[in-house]
């Protein structure tokens, strides 16, 4: 970054200019590392190193001391300081437009007034002369006077133009391909972070479903050594169809998978943390000095144009003299190592100081040790990933609900926190941790909830239908679904004969989800929850599309929602299916 600095602006003759006239960008290797000797990474010394603060603003007086901060203090607003860099880009665009447009107006005038001078002396020739040489003296003497004048306001206009207008428009084509530079590397360091995270989940998602196959082929291989036959296939029937369906193999097969996973599950948090303070110690700092950097020179370079239309104006503009001193002191006012303190602290007040950095954390139940010696088993009772059979036969002893009891308790709990009344109810989301207590306190097998927010409980429930290992509506009736929905005929009776051959279990589950959506849709003149906003919500936990194909994934996520909506509907009675 500095190697590109120094070449970029030692071949920019505006900024070259900027440099010379206002000392903005200078190499000072002892200044800056007094200035970065608290700063912790060295990025941020390099960065520092790369642009001093001295400049026009900073002959003060000995034993002056000012208190001075820069963009890296807030570099997790990154996006803010470039929009501001961007901004004061524009700010010099439309300056240099208007010294154009002024000047330009200036020699219109110029030309018009010798048009009109030179028209009024031909006619006064045309005329009897006056004979009075005073007053003839004292026209003529007029005259030049106002043809000098014009003469110098040509000038001026002029300069103007060469001296201002056009270095300051060369000076914003530079920078602005400058800034683009930096965005472009500032996306590129983004887009990577991205890539590590999104490594992270899908390496997480990955070991889940691995473990939760080694968990059902022990099983089946434990019921196997018992002497289990077919009477004891049913308890686990719907899990290990699933399993299969899920991942092919032995145990053997899938706990060297599951442990090949978790390696690469485990590397992929390594990656991502470092990854992460790569981005927010080194990268983020250097993107921030560049601006900050940029805007030194931007400020430094308004700075010295402004000066120089005020030079222009006392050499041709005697009577506004006044005006232009008044105006001199606003601009030699302008100072960057404030104005970009007072920006940073303006930041700080209305967004908070840089947040530490969340680390990633091994998120597995078992361990590779525990993989490896063949205990899966971080909690085998959880209502979590679970099909709908396995969740009644965790309870069939605890509870004699006809649907899981995790259901029934989540949507009288939303119930009862007046969810119903709430606007944005399964729309808005819950805060992370409450999400997470609630949903480890089902799998220690508390099934009561005790939050205050109706958005926890809703939350948790849109977890368990998105999580269910089958969806509320089988796989094999997914095509079914959406041509229904695409079909042009009334569909209120063909959603009935479809729920109609749901599984027992599935319909039941249906039922009570359906009615709670009914009862919200009721009130959604105070809780803006339609049907058609509920479908949006419960689509992804009724419909599971298992193609890969991302044009059609997109093509019928729109028939998926509009199926959930008749179905609710009909299901819950609160409408008719067109």
């Amino acid at each position: 970054g500095q190697c590109w600095l120094q070449v970029y602006y030692k071949n920019s003759t505006q900024m070259k200019d900027v440099r010379a006239d206002s000392d903005d960008i200078r190499m000072k290797t002892s200044a800056s590392s007094a200035h970065t000797k608290n700063k912790s990474s060295s990025a941020m010394q390099i960065a520092n190193s790369m642009v001093s603060t001295s400049g026009p603003w900073t002959n003060k007086p000995v034993g002056e001391t000012k208190n001075v901060m820069d963009f890296t203090q807030i570099h997790h607003k990154v996006a803010l300081i470039s929009r501001q860099v961007e901004g004061g880009l524009y700010m010099i665009k439309r300056v240099a437009s208007t010294v154009h447009r002024l000047a330009a107006l200036e020699q219109q005038h110029v030309v018009s007034s010798r048009k009109i001078l030179d028209q009024e002396n031909n006619k006064l020739k045309e005329k009897i002369h006056d004979e009075m040489g005073r007053c003839v003296m004292a026209w003529q003497d007029t005259e030049r006077f106002l043809r000098t004048q014009m003469d110098k306001r040509s000038a001026l206009a002029t300069k103007m133009e060469q001296k201002i207008s056009i270095p300051m428009m060369q000076f914003f084509t530079d920078a602005e391909l400058k800034r683009k530079a930096i965005m472009k590397d500032e996306k590129k360091y983004g887009v990577e972070m991205q890539r590590a995270k999104v490594g992270v989940s899908k390496n997480l998602r990955n070991c889940q479903k691995l473990i939760r196959s080694c968990i059902l082929a022990k099983a089946e291989e434990d019921e196997k050594k018992k002497g289990g036959g077919k009477g004891k296939k049913g308890k686990l029937g719907g899990m290990l169809k699933w399993a299969k369906n899920m991942m092919r193999g032995n145990l053997s097969d899938l706990q060297n998978q599951a442990s090949t996973a978790a390696k690469n599950y485990s590397h992929s948090i390594v990656y991502a943390n470092e990854r992460q303070q790569q981005y927010f110690e080194k990268e983020l700092p250097l993107i921030c000095k560049q601006f900050e950097m940029l805007e030194r020179s931007r400020i430094n370079a308004l700075h010295k144009y402004l000066n120089i239309l005020n030079s222009l104006s006392k050499e041709h503009h005697d009577p506004v003299l006044k005006f232009i001193e008044s105006h001199s002191e606003t601009v030699e006012g302008m100072d960057p190592d404030q104005d970009i303190t007072d920006f940073t602290q303006n930041t700080i007040r209305n967004y908070g100081p840089v947040p530490p950095a969340e680390p990633y954390t091994y998120q597995l139940n078992c361990t590779l040790n525990d993989i490896k010696a063949g205990r899966f088993e971080g909690n085998p009772n959880s209502y979590f990933y679970a099909t709908l059979d396995h969740c009644m036969y965790m309870q069939k002893d605890k509870s004699e609900l006809d649907v899981p009891i995790i259901l029934v308790n989540l949507i009288d709990a939303i119930k009862k926190l007046g969810g119903h009344t709430i606007e944005g109810i399964f729309r808005l989301s819950a805060k992370k941790d409450d999400l997470r207590k609630l949903r480890e306190q089902f799998d220690r097998g508390e099934y009561e909830v005790k939050e205050s927010s109706p958005h926890v409980p809703a939350g948790i429930l849109k977890q368990w239908l998105r999580e269910l290992a089958e969806p509320l509506i089988p796989t094999e009736r997914y095509e079914e679904a959406i041509k229904i929905a695409k079909s042009p005929e009334p569909r209120e009776p063909a959603v009935k004969t479809f729920i109609g051959r749901l599984p027992d279990i599935n319909q039941r589950v249906l039922e009570h989800v359906a009615k709670m959506a009914g009862e919200i849709a009721h009130l959604s003149n105070v809780n803006k929850m339609t049907f058609s906003n509920l479908a949006i919500v419960f689509a992804p936990g009724m419909l599971r599309n298992l193609s890969e194909d991302p044009a059609e994934m997109l093509e019928n996520s729109k028939y998926e929602t509009l199926f959930t909506k008749h179905l609710l509907q009909v299901a819950s009675g609160g409408g008719k299916s067109a």
